[in-house]
């Protein structure tokens, strides 16, 4: 009843998630295609790949012509190069000068965020040490960066004090969220106005900077003229993650392409009894999956719906470790039945909105919510089963 590509039927505990390599390759050659050959593209991986698993992810996105990869947890960044990602990688900010030895160790390239980064790294590692760097400047986000009139200073020192060479300047345009926001496009605007005349300061004092990026995914879909010569792709790397104006034309494709478990318990419970804390007013055939809260499925799921034999059933109650399902409306099912809590059933569908909506999260706090230690995440790469991960056990 469920198209897919894996061997679920040995899964030591019988819930899995599947992830289409191929789309996701199908999505960074979208945006290549629309952005053209003077564009690059830095694929945002943080987070574990956004949930979806990062280090499968970027070994197939190895393969394609992009400039690399970028990360905030430099822990993923070390993993990366141990498993053989030789592209350069980006480490948004998060390191201080005590760890600086990592970064010649596994040739990865800091973001340099506030007045006096350069020089605590350049007294840490040396000013002979020729570290490729980042400089990141806030054009009104408020986060993090380095303030308009505090770049060229910043830039000063690197070019006078230090070997360090800048690989780019960098900033980031506007949340995800912003298209609740109807003054979105003027605050965008003023971002873009704001990080052009940073460049026309450097420009004026004689930096020749070989990369400027402003556009993450909302903006690359939004802002040609924020595209400069790189781009900084994440969410869209693995979907078109919500409706926003696309003048790109882009075919993304999902590549959590669905979650399963197995029905691993039927029975009838007659009018009055109890199932945990709910009476049953009626006759009811309730079931059991293996999938719980432990594998980040939120308890607030309970009224919502999974997929059985392409029929909707009412999600009672979700333990720990279990999901309790009132499986009436499909007398068909059997032990051992595949239940799609996110995908394609029959003729029937769960989309990831559905859930997102249901518990007021963003998608990418649903992707990320997932569990890699108690439930294996599947690769399928040409309809083939690629690998399998579930890292609590692989390690």
């Amino acid at each position: 009843m469920i198209d897919s590509s894996v061997d679920y039927k040995n899964l030591p505990r019988p819930t899995w998630a599947e992830i289409d390599i191929d789309a996701i390759l199908n999505n960074i050659n979208e945006y290549k295609k629309a952005l053209g050959n003077k564009v690059e593209i830095i694929v945002a991986a943080k987070g574990n790949g956004y949930g979806h698993g990062m280090l499968p992810i970027v070994k197939a996105i190895n393969e394609l012509d992009i400039y690399g990869f970028a990360t905030g947890n430099m822990y993923e960044a070390i993993e990366m190069r141990k498993h053989g990602i030789d592209k350069p990688i980006q480490l948004f900010a998060h390191n201080f000068p005590e760890t600086a030895d990592l970064l010649v160790k596994y040739d990865l390239m800091p973001s340099f965020v506030k007045p006096g980064d350069a020089k605590s790294f350049a007294d840490a590692l040396g000013k002979d040490v020729a570290l490729k760097v980042w400089v990141k400047c806030d054009t009104g986000l408020g986060r993090l960066g380095l303030l308009p009139e505090e770049v060229l200073p910043e830039l000063e020192y690197i070019r006078n004090e230090t070997s360090f060479k800048i690989e780019g300047l960098y900033s980031h345009i506007g949340p995800t969220d912003s298209d609740k926001n109807p003054k979105k496009d003027e605050y965008n605007e003023g971002q873009i106005s704001c990080f052009n005349k940073i460049i026309d300061d450097i420009e004026a004092a004689g930096f020749e900077i070989p990369r400027y990026q402003l556009s993450s995914t909302y903006a690359t879909q939004r802002y040609e003229k924020a595209w400069y010569n790189t781009v900084c792709i994440g969410t869209g790397v693995f979907a078109n993650a919500k409706p926003q104006k696309d003048s790109c034309g882009l075919k993304l494709k999902d590549c959590l392409k669905g979650i399963h478990s197995r029905l691993i318990s039927k029975k009838t419970l007659k009018a009055g009894s109890r199932c945990l804390n709910m009476l049953m007013e009626n006759d009811r055939v309730i079931g059991v999956i293996p999938f719980g809260s432990c594998d980040g499925f939120s308890t607030r799921n309970a009224g919502g719906e999974v997929l059985l034999n392409g029929v909707r059933c009412k999600i009672l109650a979700v333990c720990l470790e279990h999901t309790v399902l009132d499986i009436t409306d499909v007398p068909d099912a059997e032990i051992g039945d595949v239940v799609t809590l996110l995908g394609q059933n029959g003729e029937s569908r769960i989309d990831v909105s559905e859930y997102c909506e249901r518990l007021g999260i963003s998608v990418i706090e649903f992707w990320c919510s997932l569990s890699f230690h108690s439930f294996p995440h599947i690769y399928v790469r040409e309809g083939q089963q690629q690998e399998e991960v579930i890292y609590s056990y692989n390690k």
